[in-house]
């Protein structure tokens, strides 16, 4: 996969967020090599990373730096890495930004929320076991497809491997989530009873939200989901979603406020 990274210096680590239940957002990267067709992220970011989606990523290369200042003010609340980007996409392995900027954060006594779709957030194990007061990890779950899952996140770890790493890191004793977003249009309800499953047996609340229609999916298959969406009656649907964790005993939480 040819990526082209590009290292840039920042002014600011933490971002101050809107979202439910997140007080401050930190990025590591912006751009993200998983590549989802689907992702609202490129829309929110510089033009070239937004119309290269997947193929450029810039690295805040001083991070670190501005986070160790800004923690100085010790700012209260919980830290959800990362809501832009996904911290663990395949550049972590070698840059080890995102365990770097975590070991400031737990060193700070910041409580840290971590979102991902790859199976790499099990190398930081030792830190998350360490601070299990402290630390909670969500997995981005779609589909279980997993051919289906490579045509719209290409380049992001299987479900399968993603569904054995929140087993395990449920298993060390961290507090899991789910996180069943965008819910594509047409997945069946066998398919959302499945991902409830692996919610119920891992005890983690699932949150999911709908699929939401962006500008940039104006082609290809992305233009074909964003049509079925806009004909997808999203109250009977989540309806059907919340029933099905009613069965299993599974919290449904409709991210984003259900908006």
């Amino acid at each position: 996969m040819g990526v082209r990274v590009i290292r840039k210096s920042v002014r600011r680590a933490l971002s101050k967020s809107n979202l439910p239940g997140v007080d401050f957002t930190i990025n590591p990267c912006t751009g993200c090599m998983h590549g989802c067709i689907y992702c609202y992220a490129r829309s929110y970011c510089q033009k070239e990373v937004g119309e290269n989606w997947g193929s450029i990523v810039i690295v805040k290369e001083n991070i670190l730096e501005i986070l160790r200042k800004e923690l100085r003010r010790r700012p209260s609340g919980r830290v959800v890495l990362s809501t832009m980007t996904d911290p663990y996409q395949p550049l972590e392995r070698k840059e080890e930004i995102t365990r770097r900027i975590l070991e400031i954060l737990l060193i700070n006594g910041c409580k840290v929320g971590i979102q991902t779709k790859s199976d790499l957030v099990l190398r930081d194990l030792d830190l998350l076991v360490q601070n299990l007061n402290l630390v909670d990890v969500g997995f981005t779950i779609t589909t279980l497809d997993k051919d289906f899952a490579r045509k719209i996140e290409p380049h992001a770890h299987s479900p399968q491997r993603r569904v054995r790493a929140i087993e395990k890191l449920s298993e060390e004793g961290v507090r899991t989530w789910i996180f069943m977003g965008p819910v594509l249009p047409g997945t069946d309800e066998r398919e959302i009873e499945e991902i409830v499953e692996i919610a119920g047996k891992t005890d983690s609340p699932l949150y999911y939200d709908k699929f939401r229609i962006k500008g940039f999916m104006k082609s290809g298959f992305a233009a074909e989901m964003a049509d079925r969406a806009a004909k997808t009656d999203w109250k009977e649907l989540s309806q059907r979603i919340n029933k099905i964790c009613e069965k299993y005993g599974v919290k449904a939480i409709p991210a984003f406020g259900g908006a």
